[in-house]
């Protein structure tokens, strides 16, 4: 059979067997009473399921369980054709419906996942491991088949592919990053379980072709191999923290603080402009409201040190703040909207990182940010936790980012729960060890507080994802030298 399309048809191990194709693996459990078939591939390769079937002398009429590792189309496109050719009933994890509403042909599960679930027919139980990362609802699958009068456990892990958790593509589809840490997590669950036969929901996962033209000349079963599992995990693993480390370079963001602010007003159009010039491909900003309600870019509390006047910017209006000029060497500019910041700026290929500086300014900014539809170029960040939570509540879609001077494991974990997926610690704390540790979990890690030169190099040597810096001309100049 060509490469890229179709294989033969044949058993792995006792009463499982191989029905998919080179792309897309689908798996068949002969029970006794009855068919469990795993994952159906695409909607133009059921055929190919139902044919393979009939080779190998079973009727797609007996499939009674339709099993899915998780929901891509990859998986679950030729399901809605299997079902109506067999009646079986499906299994999908309820994370996933999402993915199978969006096929051409959809179906309806008619069982949730859980994690510990058994999924039993005739000599066959299945037992279920929820291991989110590739998808939220990517499940794993454990059995027992018998081949030669011994009992061996195989295994699928449900999701093992990385770059659907690069940065971009979870940008893109507004999940968290928070899936890489769930996916290294899914990973160190595995590597406990014991397992002797390998199963790829890809076949070059497990090499199943390979395996299956050595099974022609070999009187060993070829898929029997307890050390495959592990060795398999230990390549995902490392897969998914060499694009962490890769996106930590090719994605890294020089953030100009508040602007070129080392060199002009700070939060003003001269600063962001001059931060751009310098080679910044982000910009940082602070968000207060007038005492008209409108939102202002504005760091202190008080008007006075950049500005010179008394109180703060509740205290006036937009119109009156108008009158006054923030001031950095011999430059001077106005107090900017938010809105026009976003108007100005919105469109150039930038990431932003909107610091909530007050309480009570979640919903204002994130109606902005929906307005212009510049929810991927965002993350909101905030020392305030309480803001963090509701700008998660009110629009889950945006990223959030918590500036922490501690990152202690109370910290951390309340991140995760509130889905708060990049930290952006003080660079007191910005070690290397940390930053591994940070990413672990799969957070992105930008730091703040970066006072000198000195400082921005280790930062980096320690393998941040982005920095702010007042002076985003030296950061760029340092960057350039990674590629030399």
């Amino acid at each position: 059979k060509d490469m890229l399309s179709d294989m033969i048809p044949f058993r792995m191990a006792g009463n499982l067997y191989f029905v998919g194709t080179y792309k897309a693996s689908s798996h068949l459990i002969d029970t006794g009473e009855g068919l469990i078939l795993i994952d159906t591939g695409y909607d133009t390769t059921a055929d190919v399921i139902v044919d393979s079937m009939k080779i190998l002398g079973f009727d797609i009429r007996d499939v009674k369980y339709i099993i899915h590792s998780h929901g891509h189309y990859d998986h679950t496109g030729g399901t809605a054709k299997l079902v109506e050719l067999s009646g079986a009933k499906t299994f999908l994890h309820s994370a996933d419906i999402k993915y199978v509403e969006s096929l051409e042909n959809s179906f309806v599960p008619d069982f949730d996942i859980h994690d510990g679930d058994v999924i039993r027919l005739g000599n066959t139980e299945i037992l279920c491991k929820e291991t989110p990362g590739h998808t939220e609802g990517t499940v794993s699958f454990f059995f027992d088949v018998e081949e030669k009068g011994k009992k061996y456990r195989a295994a699928m892990f449900g999701g093992a592919g990385v770059n659907q958790l690069r940065k971009n593509y979870l940008k893109e589809r507004n999940l968290s990053y928070f899936q890489r840490g769930q996916f290294l997590e899914s990973i160190k669950r595995l590597k406990e379980e014991n397992v002797d036969i390998f199963i790829g929901n890809h076949s070059w996962q497990n090499q199943t072709r390979e395996k299956y033209e050595r099974s022609l000349t070999c009187e060993e079963n070829p898929f029997i191999d307890d050390t495959e599992w592990v060795t398999f995990l230990t390549k995902c693993e490392e897969g998914m923290l060499k694009v962490i480390h890769e996106e930590s370079r090719t994605e890294f963001i020089n953030f100009a603080h508040r602007g070129a602010s080392e060199y002009t007003p700070e939060n003003t159009m001269l600063a962001f402009n001059v931060g751009i010039y310098m080679g910044a491909n982000g910009i940082e900003t602070d968000v207060q409201l007038t005492k008209d309600g409108i939102p202002v870019l504005f760091h202190d509390e008080t008007l006075e040190r950049v500005t010179g006047e008394a109180g703060c910017i509740q205290d006036y209006t937009y119109d009156e703040l108008q009158a006054f000029l923030v001031r950095k060497n011999e430059y001077v500019d106005k107090i900017l909207k938010l809105e026009d910041f976003l108007k100005c700026f919105g469109f150039r290929d930038l990431t932003f990182a909107i610091e909530l500086k007050q309480y009570g300014t979640a919903q204002i900014v994130a109606d902005l940010i929906r307005k212009y539809k510049l929810e991927q170029k965002i993350v909101i960040t905030s020392f305030r936790w309480e803001e963090l939570v509701a700008m998660r509540k009110y629009a889950p879609e945006l990223k959030t980012g918590y500036l922490t001077k501690v990152a202690d494991e109370a910290v951390l974990v309340k991140m995760k729960e509130a889905g708060v997926d990049e930290i952006c610690p003080s660079s007191l704390i910005v070690t290397k060890e940390n930053v591994e540790y940070w990413h672990s979990l799969g957070l992105n890690v930008r730091a703040y507080g970066i006072g000198t030169e000195e400082i921005m190099k280790r930062a980096c040597e320690a393998g941040v994802d982005g920095m702010t810096v007042n002076f985003p001309d030296k950061l760029t100049e340092y960057i350039k030298g990674w590629n030399k």
